[in-house]
């Protein structure tokens, strides 16, 4: 009966965020944000502690009961659901503050509640039909999120863009639903497991996988990705690529869990795949000069390596190797969690610098630490976690999924381990680049002096910077009991995958990730005592002040700078064929006595859009031209073209071909 009141409550609540007062209907949503995560979070603390919530709904003949099912795997990510969205939603409040008069203010609010309920409804059904409706509930209202700045003709571009993609999704899905459903009679989850044991799983496996591909971001999957995060808020970016991302992530999660063979070659497959979509990713964000943008690849830079995760469990899966399995489906998990908070922290930042700069372009900033040095700081710890460099919770799950890389090569077959050695360059490869990426954009956005000229009234956001603390004091909290929150992972996976509990891998882990921690908290610990034995010794001293050593050459001009496109213009280069560069300039005349200024811009498009997906559009958009007599407007020829159906119907079935 409580369970009861308490969802009619809630049902109640989200019908009455529409009809509050503008002004108020961002503290409306905030509310309800908070209502749903303190029921969701019960179910699924309750879900983790082993009772398991199951709720049915009694339906028909075609798609029978519906379930809705809180268990450890989706207890985990409604968890991480409601860490990012409860925020991303306060810091809205701030960012949105200027909007506060616009006719979009009240939905973007309404919309930010819906995708919350729709987000954790993904996670609970357990049925296909339901999941398709709530997946498009997911991304109808994600898609009225993004395009917020909707008299931008970009952004609606990119709202278009990635609804058509997320469709495309939707097909691949219910086509793999149908499937199971004409082979086992019914739409429920459990069906999906009945086929996987009496067929071939790889068709349909594939299917479901580019499905949720599209959603994850996956190469070359990906490139509603790089269009949508600019175009949309910064908070909403943030809950995209933190949360909304990661259903593709969990729909391969419980795809995977009904396997029961070939784990071998789809591992290999997912493996695979995971390697060249995190490196695709890392070096396309490494060369862009929109923030934003650089968020966006590096998103996909992280699935990419969550992929890689999936498929080392898999291949543990087929090899009977509880640690690579812990390892692989563990590091996969635990990022999913470590890479929602610091994106997060990412995008609040990159927000409020545009909050203040309006412009994305880090090459017309710098010296931004001078004037929003708590912005600064913030914006270093959120770089310092999504590159994996200690001490932060980022190296945690990237350590892990590089230990389980590197004892896979030793427990494999000798095929198996040319493949993971691979994923091991892979890696390494990826996190080079990764701190290249993040050292560029940190140092060219906050560091040297300003490119451009700052508004007089530079400052910081205080509203938007609150919710950030909360960030930071998560990110810590993993960081410091890194055993706690692995552990948590450890039983969802043994739950899921069916590992004995303590076992001695899971023991190996935890007792790895506590030593681990104890060496950055003493590193941490030695620098800030090393600070302070400085700040002793030398109050007393004078103080200098002089310009920084110029390596021998001092340049006045500020233009003289290194910008973000000099700092990896050698990364283009090596990998030109991967990344399709673009420059547009004036050349200045030999006979112009008095030239006009000189003009240089430059842009790195993304590889698989300029050589697939754009000529492709190119043909589809000449066989429309080409078709659309068709369409003339005349009577006549409509009628004629019934006749011809109704006779091509009648002559196919005389024939017996239908």
């Amino acid at each position: 009966m409580l369970n009861l009141l308490i969802l009619i409550f809630i049902v109640v609540l989200l019908l009455a965020v529409p009809f509050v007062p503008n002004r108020m209907k961002g503290y409306a949503a905030l509310f309800a944000t908070l209502c749903v995560t303190v029921v969701s979070s019960l179910a699924a603390v309750s879900a983790l502690s082993g009772n398991t919530t199951d709720i049915t709904i009694a339906g028909n003949f075609i798609w029978g009961n519906v379930s809705f099912v809180v268990d450890p795997l989706s207890a985990w990510f409604i968890l991480i659901i409601n860490l990012i969205v409860v925020p991303g939603t306060w810091y809205s409040l701030g960012y949105l503050r200027g909007h506060a008069p616009s006719a979009n203010f009240g939905l973007h609010n309404v919309m930010l509640v819906w995708v919350h309920v729709a987000l954790c409804l993904v996670c609970m059904v357990q049925n296909g039909l339901a999941f398709i409706f709530v997946w498009e509930i997911m991304s109808l209202s994600s898609f009225l999120l993004v395009i917020f700045e909707n008299r931008q003709r970009d952004v609606v571009r990119a709202g278009i863009n990635y609804m058509i993609q997320m469709h495309i999704s939707v097909i691949c899905l219910l086509i793999a639903f149908l499937i199971v459903y004409q082979s086992e009679g019914t739409f429920d989850f459990a069906g999906i497991a009945s086929y996987f044991s009496t067929h071939n799983p790889l068709p349909v496996f594939l299917l479901f996988f580019v499905g949720f591909g599209f959603k994850a971001g996956i190469v070359p999957l990906h490139t509603w990705l790089p269009h949508a995060h600019p175009a949309a808020p910064s908070h909403v970016s943030g809950i995209m690529s933190g949360v909304i991302v990661k259903m593709g992530i969990y729909g391969i999660f419980r795809i995977i869990s009904f396997l029961q063979s070939d784990f071998l070659l789809i591992g290999n497959i997912v493996l695979i795949t995971g390697m060249v979509t995190g490196i695709y990713g890392i070096l396309h964000a490494s060369v862009q000069k929109d923030i934003k943008r650089l968020l966006a690849y590096c998103t996909i830079e992280n699935v990419g390596l969550i992929v890689m995760g999936i498929g080392l469990g898999l291949v543990g899966q087929h090899a009977d190797n509880s640690f690579l399995m812990l390892a692989g489906y563990g590091s996969a998990l635990f990022h999913v969690l470590n890479h929602a908070l610091s994106k997060l922290l990412l995008f609040m930042g990159a927000g409020a610098v545009y909050h203040n700069l309006h412009t994305r372009d880090m090459d017309k900033m710098g010296g931004l630490f001078k004037v929003m040095p708590r912005t600064a700081t913030l914006f270093l710890i959120g770089c310092l976690a999504i590159a994996g460099l200690p001490p932060l919770n980022g190296f945690l799950s990237e350590f892990v999924l590089f230990f389980g890389f590197m004892k896979g090569i030793l427990a494999s077959s000798t095929t198996e381990s040319i493949i993971i050695v691979m994923g091991v360059m892979a890696i390494a490869l990826i996190g080079g680049l990764s701190v290249l990426t993040f050292t560029k954009s940190f140092g060219v956005m906050f560091l040297g002096a300003a490119r451009t000229s700052h508004p007089p009234d530079l400052g910081e956001p205080s509203a938007t910077r609150r919710p950030q603390y909360l960030i930071v004091a998560l990110m810590l909290i993993v960081t410091l009991t890194p055993f706690a929150s692995f552990g948590l992972v450890s039983d969802i996976v043994s739950a899921v995958f069916y590992i004995p509990h303590h076992s001695p891998e899971m023991a190996n882990l935890s007792i790895l990730l506590q030593k681990v921690s104890l060496v950055m908290i003493m590193f941490v610990a030695i620098v800030i005592t090393l600070l302070i034995l400085r700040k002793i010794a030398t109050r007393r001293l004078p103080e200098r002040k002089s310009d920084t050593w110029g390596c021998g050459s001092t340049y006045p001009a500020v233009r003289a700078q290194y910008t973000g496109g000099s700092f990896t213009k050698p990364v283009g280069k090596l990998f030109g064929g991967l990344l399709p560069f673009r420059k547009k300039f004036r050349r200045i005349a030999d006979n112009d006595v008095f030239p006009k200024s000189a003009r240089y811009a430059y842009s790195y498009g993304d590889c698989v859009e300029t050589f697939i997906f754009t000529p492709i559009g190119k043909l589809f958009k000449r066989f429309s031209a080409v078709s659309l007599h068709i369409q003339d407007g005349r009577l006549q020829w409509y009628i004629l073209y019934g006749l011809l159906f109704i006779i091509a119907i009648i002559l196919l079935t005389w024939l017996n071909v239908i």
